[in-house]
């Protein structure tokens, strides 16, 4: 059923934009009509080998990074020194279609780490951070229990499920917003049931510490960027490892549509989960959307394989011959053919932070080290091919193609947090 039912949401968005071809890619990023920025397309993955991002993300296109006082956040400690590039086990190739600048391909069950790209290079992670308070609620409100919604909370900025003010909502009603359509308006609300956006800031943070995610501090609980915001592709895989585990997360996200209230003269409506590898691969099993200005598109996806759940994690990516959710299929699906115990490492919270600099990329043999993701008797392999040179001068015949080429990507690609 929820092939089908994709299939005709797909068809509508390509209808509404009033065409079924796929326009030609921008090379440089832009700002569209409504002022949301549409990054640049990427014809291969961005070279991570010297662990460029070891201490913060990359440049912001947005004024996000900007504290009122001027200052500049401090970089969390180091946990990591390499290699930075791909790590993969014998037998995986990387589908050059894969753009990302850093993911990681996971056994959820195991914890056994089949491939990897700067699996501690920080990035922005946008809403896949939400996993951290959808965890927080889940182990800390009654999941009947009735959420006051205020207008605040229904009127967040970014993408909403569409709470209204004078709706009654029960927290498992919000979790789905959440976890579904990438609410901030349910993360908004879910948060002052918590005890406001500061003690849920603080209750977000100290669940990644508890999960030895060092790389990630949370400025926003809803992955808007702020200044600070950092996390990495292993830290978010410790964060959806657990998630999984836990059985009310793993079946809302394993959830088709849901039955969501309305409010005022809104009746009730289906909220349809977001999450395309679900909606279209028959192994999925949920995961989570992202998107941000600077952040780029984040991406979490999770399959069950032959009696196994993977999980692949993607941060920093674009839209080029794969969509998000496609890159991170070709990963999940280049797993396939390895056996359980096939592993380049195991995933595991981080040890005491090291003050040594990153290095470049190495051939490891040794046993595992204190360093999380240090590979294990695995010999780092090269870069999968790469893809042409970047394809240059997109043309844009006057104001109105821009405008239909701004509202093609904007529904079919980009997402807010």
């Amino acid at each position: 059923m929820k092939f089908a039912a994709a299939a005709v949401v797909g068809a509508a968005l390509l209808a509404q934009a009033g065409t079924t071809e796929a326009p030609v890619l921008p090379t440089s990023g832009y700002y569209d009509a409504n002022g949301m920025w549409i990054p640049p397309s990427r014809d291969r993955a961005p070279d991570t080998d010297h662990c460029p991002h070891s201490l913060v993300p990359p440049e912001p296109v947005s004024t996000s990074e900007r504290r009122p006082d001027g200052s500049t956040p401090t970089p969390l400690p180091l946990v990591y020194s390499g290699p930075c590039g791909i790590t993969a086990a014998d037998g995986f190739v990387v589908d050059p279609g894969v753009v990302a600048s850093a993911w990681v391909v996971a056994d959820i069950d195991s914890g056994e780490v089949i491939a990897m790209k700067d699996p501690h290079g920080r990035y922005r992670p946008a809403s896949i951070i939400k996993v951290l308070i959808a965890m927080v609620a889940i182990d800390e409100l009654d999941l009947d229990a009735v959420v006051p919604v205020s207008e605040e909370s229904a009127g967040q900025e970014g993408s909403a499920a569409g709470i209204g003010a004078e709706g009654t909502y029960t927290v498992r009603d919000l979790l789905h917003g959440l976890i579904l359509n990438s609410g901030n308006d349910t993360a908004h609300a879910l948060a002052q049931a918590l005890g406001g956006d500061q003690v849920t800031l603080a209750k977000v943070n100290r669940l990644a510490q508890e999960l030895g995610m060092a790389d990630t501090r949370a400025t926003s609980y809803s992955g808007l960027d702020a200044a600070g915001m950092s996390t990495s592709a292993w830290d978010m895989a410790l964060a959806y490892k657990a998630a999984f585990e836990n059985p009310t997360f793993a079946a809302i996200a394993a959830t088709e549509y849901y039955d969501f209230p309305g409010f005022g003269d809104l009746p009730g409506f289906q909220l349809w989960n977001d999450n395309k590898l679900f909606m279209f691969d028959p192994d999925g099993i949920g995961g989570k959307t992202g998107y941000t200005d600077d952040a780029n598109h984040t991406f979490v996806g999770a399959v069950q394989h032959d009696g196994r759940r993977l999980m692949a994690v993607i941060l920093d990516t674009a839209a080029w011959n794969l969509a998000p959710w496609q890159q991170a299929q070709a990963l999940l699906h280049a797993s396939y053919p390895l056996t359980p115990g096939t592993r380049v490492t195991t995933l595991q919270a981080a040890t005491a932070p090291t003050t040594a600099a990153p290095s470049a990329p190495t051939t490891t043999t040794a046993a595992p080290t204190t360093s999380p993701g240090t590979p294990d008797g695995v010999a780092e392999r090269a870069d999968a091919a790469e893809r042409e040179l970047w394809i240059a001068g997109a043309v844009v015949a006057g104001v109105l193609v821009l405008a239909g080429l701004a509202m093609w990507l904007s529904r079919r690609f980009s997402r807010r947090s």
